[in-house]
């Protein structure tokens, strides 16, 4: 294992001063495809988006960052509201917000990586990766898909846990095997959606990279896409970002700010803060092989199957539904006043990205937003 985790470092290292440094242009059409910017749709179709969109924010009191984009370019974008109340700080396109729930594509892509580079199998046993993790038979796939049968680890943390300390996925481990809990099916019977399988995997990145999620994170992901704006909780710097949310929550016309809460600082099951800007390019990213090859890529995508043929709609680190027989890859996160919503309409070329910091019923708008757009831009 140190052979493995010091090759993958000198790999690493070999891989950056090779890499070529010429920037990617921040929006390509037709899946990175093309080399024009020019809207793909008419100026009065983009004021009518603006016109029926603004109408449905405006509904819902929505405050934060939304994108709306067509083959790639920004059709429709909105920043309204403030990303602090108490001092009235207003956000911009770049604020960062906390994706929640949306980091499992970024986590379950890590894994994907290390398994075509070599270093894992997603059938192997977890604990041949972890030794100290406490069950034999569960399976890094079946932590990518949600049939591990674990518990969650919020439970054993506001239980067991001092929230005036910090605490790390290797606490979180610490935690499982220091009070034993039972699974609650055995692993690859059912699909029950949990985080702990997301948290766990960030520890095997980890443990498998010889290097922190963030920097992972930050060297194979983030730099390659120019996602300036985006990165994982780290302690170290968190404190030096001055351009990100806080999360609310509200009631009426009230908000309650939520302080910091000792699970932020797990990740892998949520925990990366990004834009509305950084997304579109992971985004466009996902329809080319820049990351992963478009094999293993496509697999990702791809419904759980279960025993006896029964399937579940969830992917690695992605939800899965057809609407009017159009494929729908997505992911909503929810996270102490952070909301997001991230939907691609892969059949339409579409994408539509909302942050919110005020625990908007995102999903719902994003929902009606698409509805609005099919409509105007004639897809239905």
């Amino acid at each position: 294992m140190q052979r493995t985790k010091l090759f993958f470092i000198i790999l690493s290292l070999l891989i950056v001063s090779c890499s070529s440094p010429v920037k990617q242009p921040a929006i390509i059409l037709e899946g990175l495809n093309a080399a024009s910017v020019r809207p793909p749709v008419s100026e009065l179709e983009m004021q009518k988006l603006d016109s029926a969109i603004s109408i449905i924010l405006k509904r819902y009191k929505f405050n934060g960052n939304v994108l709306v984009a067509f083959k790639g370019y920004p059709v429709f974008t909105s920043t309204q509201g403030f990303s602090d109340f108490g001092k009235k700080d207003s956000l911009d396109s770049n604020t960062a917000f906390q994706i929640a729930s949306v980091s499992k594509g970024f986590t379950a892509m890590a894994v994907l990586m290390l398994f075509e580079r070599g270093f894992l199998h997603i059938d192997d046993s977890v604990k041949s990766h972890i030794p100290e993790f406490p069950f034999e038979n569960i399976t890094i796939k079946q932590l990518l898909n949600h049939t591990s049968g674990m518990q969650n680890y919020m439970y054993f943390v506001d239980q067991h846990w001092d929230h005036n300390k910090p605490i790390n996925n290797e606490d979180v481990l610490s935690l499982i095997n220091e009070h034993d809990p039972n699974l609650n099916f055995r692993p690859g019977r059912r699909h029950y959606y949990c985080n702990t399988g997301y948290a766990i995997l960030a520890l095997l990145v980890e443990r498998v990279s010889g290097q922190s999620f963030h920097r992972f994170l930050r060297q194979n992901i983030f730099d390659p896409l120019d996602m300036d704006n985006t990165f994982v909780w780290d302690s170290a710097v968190i404190d030096t970002i001055t351009n990100i949310a806080t999360g609310y929550t509200r009631r009426g016309w009230r908000y309650r700010r939520y302080d910091h809460n000792p699970l932020d600082e797990i990740v892998g099951d949520k925990s990366v803060y990004s834009t509305v800007h950084d997304l579109l390019k992971w985004d466009q990213a996902l329809y080319t092989n820049r990351l992963l090859s478009d094999t293993l890529l496509q697999e990702s995508f791809l419904p759980t199957v279960l025993r006896r043929g029964r399937t579940y709609n969830y992917g690695y680190g992605w939800r899965l539904k057809s609407e009017g027989g159009k494929k729908i890859i997505y992911h909503n996160g929810l996270w102490n006043g952070f909301t997001s919503s991230f939907t691609r309409y892969v059949d339409d070329s579409l994408t539509i990205i909302l942050l919110n910091n005020t625990n908007s019923s995102v999903g719902s708008i994003a929902k009606q937003v698409y509805r609005k757009v099919e409509h105007e831009l004639h897809m239905d």
